[in-house]
């Protein structure tokens, strides 16, 4: 049901060279506008994107957004350059989406993951049109993900989304959630259980 995807999680227009990237983040750091408007741009949409897919639906995603970046410019004076930017903007776009589940009282409908790779791509590389039926069953199966999800702890639902559909190594997560790889592992494991016995549950309950 989880469907594993090595995702690049810089995107294809965040992609900067060392160089570059320094140049930016010092700009940024001396308060040039058109370095900060550059970043924004240059990142807003795998921010976005990344929000979207932790979250299942579009519910403040702007606000989320704008967050992130408040995030980002206040915190560069401390970024080390221990990783690249893109990861490190992820793992605040990690932190503000853990913030939002643990804040949140109900999800509202959730719109699949697909929809929205649909819409951010080219119309021109998507694959050929579903069927009415698959477009159903596709669905009908994201939303028993999302729901299956939802009955996970804040923690363990980041993981599990991190290495089951992001398909991130422990090492990887770990810096994303500011943790150690043992303890990393100790989530997923216990999150893969609580998932699928939340999922056969949903199935049960299915007409």
């Amino acid at each position: 049901m989880l469907s594993r995807v090595k995702r690049d999680t810089t995107g294809t227009i965040a992609a900067l060279d060392p160089a570059d990237e320094a140049d930016l983040i010092a700009r940024c750091r001396a308060d040039e506008r058109a370095a900060q408007d550059e970043l924004y741009h240059r990142f807003r949409r795998q921010v976005a994107g990344n929000l979207y897919r932790v979250l299942g639906d579009r519910g403040d995603l702007d606000d989320l957004v704008q967050e992130v970046f408040v995030i980002a410019f206040r915190g560069l004076e401390r970024f080390r350059g221990d990783a690249r930017l893109s990861t490190w903007i992820y793992r605040i776009c990690v932190n503000v989406a853990l913030g939002k589940i643990r804040t949140r009282k109900r999800r509202p409908a959730a719109i699949g993951m697909a929809d929205l790779d649909t819409a951010v791509m080219d119309p021109s590389l998507t694959e050929r049109p579903e069927t009415p039926a698959q477009s159903l069953q596709r669905r009908q199966d994201q939303e028993r993900v999302y729901r299956a999800m939802d009955t996970l702890a804040p923690k363990k639902r980041i993981v599990l989304y991190l290495h089951e559909i992001e398909g991130l190594d422990l090492k990887e997560i770990a810096y994303l959630v500011d943790s150690n790889p043992v303890t990393v592992r100790t989530r997923l494991f216990y999150a893969r259980k609580e998932f699928y016995k939340a999922l056969e549950g949903a199935a049960d309950g299915d007409p």
